[in-house]
């Protein structure tokens, strides 16, 4: 009896190891042609349009639905109407917006950003550029610095080439203590991903929900800018 139980013992061990030691399953890959790159949108260029806006031509490439790992989406990029680095369209304008009926003025604008958490996942739209047009998508992202995410995919695992998201810059993160009372989040700007989330279709949109850190209502307005003189 005492060697059948040992022999047993011998069998469940084995058994374990055979079951822990099995490598997990390989995720699908994607090879990225050479020249290009592959690029994350979890804000604005989640939008069609808005890509090729970006790109100055109709987008004809392949664009997957994916996860980025070990982030959350968070409103939390912030520019000055007076800075530089501030993107174009609103680079060196006064910043305007109505509150019951006082026309008020605003120095900062909020964007969405992507922020490290563990354990956090933001769904997303992945696209592949050239190499050329990443100049294009770094002047569009002043403030966010680019970084490789290339090994953030949950759904992917990514050969020759790689994939990369815009993160805001630490001089660009919002601080509500700093910025809460002189920044808006442009209500148009809301739309505009809201709506690029639902063409997507209604889960991509309840995800998107779910993964994003919500913003103070009172950031919120439509605002409008006069250029400077």
């Amino acid at each position: 009896m005492k060697r059948e139980i040992n022999h047993l013992l011998a069998l469940s061990f084995l058994l374990i190891c055979f079951v822990s030691c099995q490598s997990t399953p390989e995720k699908p890959e994607i090879e990225i042609e050479s020249g290009k790159v592959g690029m994350i949108g979890y804000g604005s260029l989640i939008s069609f349009n808005e890509t090729e806006a970006t790109l100055g031509r109709k987008y004809e490439d392949s664009v997957y639905l994916v996860h980025l790992e070990g982030y959350q989406r968070e409103w939390s990029y912030v520019g000055s109407n007076k800075d530089s680095l501030q993107p174009k369209e609103f680079f060196d304008y006064d910043g305007f917006y109505i509150k019951n009926t006082d026309t008020l003025s605003f120095e900062k604008i909020i964007f969405l950003n992507i922020a490290a958490k563990e354990g956090g996942s933001v769904n997303a739209v992945l696209y592949f550029i050239s190499e050329n047009e990443l100049a294009q998508f770094d002047e569009r992202e002043l403030g966010y610095e680019r970084i490789d995410v290339s090994n953030n995919l949950r759904e992917y695992s990514i050969k020759n080439g790689k994939v990369y998201a815009y993160k805001a810059l630490p001089d660009n993160t919002y601080v509500a203590e700093r910025d809460q009372n002189v920044s808006k989040i442009d209500k148009s700007y809301v739309d505009l991903v809201i709506n690029a989330c639902d063409s997507i279709g209604a889960d991509f949109r309840k995800e998107y929900d779910a993964s994003t850190l919500p913003f103070h209502p009172d950031l919120m307005a439509e605002v409008f800018f006069i250029k400077m003189r």
